[in-house]
């Protein structure tokens, strides 16, 4: 009978802590069944899966800026995208930015480790994946030979996503014994300081905070190793310029929350080139969902094209209904995903989605020769969505994102040209008929706002 009153006490609990916060009704619903019908169950459930902010003072805090002048943006999309984020506390766009971008692994090797052996002064890193395989030891060397020499070096990696390194500590003996610092963001042990359902997926490679690495890239063989079989495609940028000053910001407040220690920020970010970009972070930190809310306003604004590459399409409600009207008022809609992702559950949880866009008329093309990880929005000649963020329901509304937007048309074209060079090597999607099929898919569409 105790056990009875403690499952109904905890049940009261955490339903009101679900109707205090801000969720999507598909997410609440979820979360209100798991709660009701699991007796006990539920609510632990909940209090390591179900939180979507975090505000409480003991938790990480508000992401703060440096503010800048609002820039002079070159179509109406732009402007109103620099009003909306300027509401969300996120530093406007600015001009004189350098950005280059590429898709082949042999390239991203290539700047990261150029960018390694010509840093003078600080290495930051921060990915989801560190992956003690070859490419990551080797990055170790290399990193371990800078903080030798007097370079100040700092790694700080996602504990759940770099699973295999945080339970090898060892692999990190030479890097610090050099001088080096090595973090793990929300390791096991700060289960009841955060929540561990909320991940940091950020990718911020800053290499005296003035030259920036960023994209879908984490630090695996398979994102830097073009010699090794079924390497994947990804989308890997290079800035300088302004707009690194808020990648530096986000990192240094990302690793004061994790290590209490404070960074000083000195980087040069002067204009580089005549590119107008903004970055855009996003996640519990933030008290708006940020990209969620510039691909919303983006897509209903789209008026000729819209493309989306993402390696997981699996899009919260708002945002798949967004894409189908924009499909039946004439605008061309293309999805570029991998035939096959590196997991299962996801293939199986974007099935009902692509059926959806297939059935509305959109174009959707499957990546054959390898697992496509890039990850870009492109609306019309005006916005590129660029950086760590898929198109699925973790990254809009629970994960640790960081995005940059791409205003320039001429650069939001040439994009778009490059991404279009993998066209060659996809085939038509057509999704599967029969009663079966169909339950199946509907069966995975109900959980998949809690994956």
């Amino acid at each position: 009978m105790n056990i009875y009153y403690l499952d109904i006490l905890l049940a009261v609990l955490v339903l009101g802590h679900l109707l205090y916060q801000r969720r999507p009704t598909q997410s609440l619903i979820i979360w209100l069944l798991v709660v009701l019908l699991l007796p006990l169950v539920g609510p632990l459930l909940y209090l390591l899966f179900g939180s979507r902010k975090v505000f409480a003072r003991r938790d990480k805090p508000p992401l703060m800026f440096p503010q800048h002048p609002m820039p002079q943006a070159p179509t109406p999309l732009s402007r109103q995208l620099i009003r909306l984020l300027d509401a969300d506390g996120v530093p406007p766009a600015q001009p004189g930015q350098h950005v280059a971008v590429s898709l082949s692994p042999t390239t991203a090797r290539d700047w990261f480790f150029e960018a390694i052996d010509a840093a003078e002064r600080s290495i930051w890193l921060e990915s989801y994946i560190f992956e003690p395989d070859d490419t990551g030891r080797a990055l170790l060397q290399r990193l371990t030979e800078k903080a030798r020499s007097g370079v100040e070096v700092r790694l700080l990696i996602d504990a759940f996503g770099s699973l295999n390194a945080y339970l090898r500590p060892g692999l990190f003996h030479a890097l610090r014994a050099a001088g080096g610092q090595v973090a793990f963001f929300q390791p096991p042990s700060s289960l009841f300081k955060s929540r561990i359902n909320l991940r940091n997926h950020r990718k911020i490679y800053l290499f005296d905070q003035t030259v920036l690495l960023s994209g879908g890239i984490n630090l695996a063989s398979e994102y830097l190793n073009p010699d090794q079989p079924g390497s994947w495609v990804d989308m890997t940028f290079r800035a300088q310029g302004p707009m690194v000053q808020t990648y530096a910001h986000t990192f240094a407040q990302d690793w004061h929350y994790t290590t209490g220690e404070s960074l000083e920020l000195k980087g040069n970010w002067t204009h580089q080139g005549d590119l107008l970009a903004q970055a855009v972070p996003s996640g519990p930190d933030m008290a708006a969902d940020t990209i969620r809310e510039v691909l919303l306003s983006a897509i209903a604004q789209a008026q000729r094209q819209i493309l989306i590459v993402t390696p997981y399409f699996i899009p919260d409600e708002p945002v798949l209904e967004a894409v189908l009207l924009a499909c039946k008022r004439g605008v061309a809609v293309r999805l570029l995903t991998p035939r096959v992702t590196d997991h299962l559950i996801f293939d199986l949880g974007r099935a009902p989605y692509m059926r959806e866009l297939y059935e509305a008329g959109a174009d959707i093309c499957l990546y054959t020769p390898t697992m496509l990880h890039a990850k870009a929005v492109i609306v019309d000649e005006a916005l590129a969505v660029i950086g760590s963020a898929n198109l699925d329901y973790r990254s809009l509304l629970i994960n640790y994102e960081l995005v940059s937007l791409l205003y320039t048309p001429e650069a939001v074209t040439h994009l778009r040209q490059q991404l279009e060079t993998l066209l060659p090597d996809t085939e038509s999607f057509t999704p599967p008929a029969g009663p079966a099929v169909q339950l199946k898919e509907n069966l995975t569409r109900i959980i998949t706002p809690i994956l």
